[in-house]
């Protein structure tokens, strides 16, 4: 009986978490736009960027009001960008894969809130070239209650150990590449905000997470770099900035939902070397 009740609830659960996310996602929209040059989240409310024509709930709703409107404004009819939607569909569907991972225990709401910061803190660099620190320190603080809190529950201090010496190596691995970049380069090589991102990211995930994201993010961040040169974009020899923060935030993505395939794929690599 309880199997059936679990069984049937859970589509329930999936589209609260589909809709939590978009809802989630359509309010980072605004912080997305609005942290960066400092003003409120709060107020004033929703208003259309072009003719700045308040906009009432029901034209609003994440998802369906871009749909229904056509990706235009219902005032001026000028077009609203595609990204808007695609962020809200971003955060449903990350949200639905973190329900899936975690079944809805106390860690999915963890994992919620990082998606949240992540996806804030990617678009915004993006867009700005800088982390803000309600992502990157925010998330540094998150992780170590996501590990004390787990320590309560599991009546051992190892997971708040493992938040602890991730944090302090994600934060010391990044510094140092930074260090030694602004050396070789004479210049910033990396942004400050960079370094506590992968603090967090061991702060939330453990210190096996930190080499991991490193390599992967590098890797990415590499493959654009190459590709924008090979577009033009940019030439062999001239400084590009390209923000890590996204790179960084993928690559985390990649070792929440997939740690356990790549720890799997990586020990078979190194078995058949040996």
């Amino acid at each position: 009986m309880i199997d059936n009740f679990i069984q049937n609830i859970l589509p329930i659960a999936y589209a609260f978490s589909f809709m939590l996310g978009a809802c989630v996602a359509s309010f980072l929209n605004v912080v997305i736009w609005r942290a960066p040059r400092g003003e409120s989240v709060v107020f004033p409310p929703s208003h259309c960027p072009k003719c700045s024509s308040r906009i009432p709930w029901w034209q609003n709703i994440p998802i369906l009001s871009w749909l229904a409107l056509r990706g235009k404004c219902a005032n001026c009819k000028m077009p609203i960008s595609p990204r808007y939607i695609l962020i809200e569909l971003l955060g449903a569907l990350l949200f639905v894969a973190a329900f899936w991972k975690w079944q809805g225990s106390i860690e999915t709401i963890f994992m919620w809130i990082w998606i949240a910061l992540m996806i804030a803190g990617s678009f915004i660099d993006f867009d700005h070239k800088l982390l803000p620190d309600f992502t990157t320190v925010g998330g540094m603080v998150l992780g170590l209650i996501y590990g004390a809190i787990l320590s309560y529950f599991e009546k051992s201090y190892i997971p708040l150990m493992c938040s602890g010496i991730g944090l302090a190596l994600g934060f010391g691995m990044l510094w140092l590449i930074r260090f030694l970049g602004t050396l070789a380069f004479k210049r910033e090589a990396m942004g400050l905000g960079d370094v506590f991102l992968m603090g967090a990211v061991g702060a939330l995930f453990g210190p096996i997470s930190v080499l991991a994201v490193l390599i992967l993010s590098s890797v990415f961040g590499s493959v654009v770099g190459l590709t924008m040169v090979a577009l033009s974009k940019a030439r062999l020899g001239k400084f590009v900035e390209i923000p890590f923060g996204p790179y960084i935030c993928f690559s985390c993505l990649i070792w929440m939902f997939f740690s356990t395939e790549l720890i799997n794929w990586y020990l078979r690599v190194i078995g058949c070397a040996a």
